[in-house]
């Protein structure tokens, strides 16, 4: 016997939650075929696929652009967060979200993100079950086409399931699924593989296609570079009327500028930042937290403009390496 929410109960439910709290879904786009996250109200057009959005639901939690402080007068301006909700994350991008987790978090918490982080609650929606990679508030499993179960996690789970909505029970049937490790980006060796291929020629083949826009980090659920920017107003009485924020903006190791610094650029080819890209991914964050930083959402494979597979660079990198 489980805890379970039918299908036509689900547009009852966001009605009840929007009544709260903002609620943010993945829903298709009017003028393309992507989805997108925008508020709702309702399950219409509520794209529950599985299907991943353009821009991965990290932009809740470190938005493309923010306002980290301000102040006026010498006085700082309080910030503050309200609580929303982001309703129908699949579980490969609620993956993602646990992973920035501890990214953003460990060695260093950056406040900026916690702060904004402790008010998302996430409410995530997938055929397969719950990993235990998952820090969600409430997980919902689509079993057949009119139930899900309901999974509880956390105390604003809580707050949900005490709508009437939940009440009902009983045993359904289960969609058969498998979800097995990648063998490419989990393949045992590849931190070594990748770390020992600086001299291979398939970063200066790649050189050759790649735009340097940045678009495979700006869409990756996992990518956290950015860079920040000072505004200030100042006027002739400086200490009664100077005024200004702080501002930080999604950066990318592979646009030409990052590594540049005064009198020098450390990477100004491109095929270094290109080999950069895939050594933080899957040498620096494999050894430093355990797991690469990819959960293999293919974003950057569907958007990049030069149609560079990650996939396929991984898989000549192994095959070449065994020979």
């Amino acid at each position: 016997m489980s805890l379970i929410l039918h299908q036509k109960d689900l547009t009852k439910l966001i009605a009840e939650l929007s009544e709260k709290w903002p609620v943010f879904g993945p829903v298709k786009d009017k003028n393309s075929s992507d989805v997108i996250y925008k508020q709702i109200s309702s399950s219409k057009n509520l794209s529950l696929n599985n299907s991943s959005s353009m821009i991965p639901p990290k932009k809740f939690v470190f938005p493309g652009k923010e306002v980290v402080f301000s102040f006026e007068r010498n006085k700082l301006k309080e910030r503050r967060d309200k609580e929303i909700i982001v309703l129908g994350v699949n579980r490969k991008d609620a993956e993602g979200l646990f992973y920035l987790d501890k990214t953003m978090t460990t060695p260093l918490l950056d406040e900026t993100y916690f702060e904004k982080r402790k008010n998302v609650k996430l409410v995530v929606i997938d055929s397969l079950a719950p990993s235990n990679n998952i820090n969600c508030d409430l997980y919902l499993q689509r079993v057949d086409k009119n139930n899900y179960f309901v999974f509880l996690n956390g105390s604003f789970g809580e707050k949900i399931i005490k709508s009437k909505l939940f009440s009902h029970k009983g045993d359904v049937g289960t969609i058969s699924t498998r979800h097995m490790p990648d063998e490419i980006t989990h393949h045992p060796r590849l931190d070594e593989i990748v770390e020992n291929s600086r001299e291979h020629p398939v970063w200066d083949r790649l050189a050759e296609t790649c735009f340097n826009c940045g678009i495979c980090s700006y869409v990756c659920p996992l990518c956290y570079c950015f860079e920040t920017e000072d505004n200030f107003e100042i006027t002739k009485d400086i200490e009664k009327d100077c005024s200004g924020c702080r501002n930080r903006k999604w950066d990318s190791c592979m646009l030409p500028d990052f590594d540049k610094v005064t009198f020098h650029n450390f990477r100004p080819k491109t095929k270094d930042r290109i080999y950069n890209w895939y050594y933080h991914k899957f040498v620096r964050m494999s050894r430093e937290y355990g797991f690469p930083g990819c959960i293999d959402c293919g974003r950057c494979i569907t958007y990049c403009p030069a149609k560079i597979n990650y996939r396929e660079v991984l898989k000549e990198l192994i095959k070449d390496e065994r020979k």
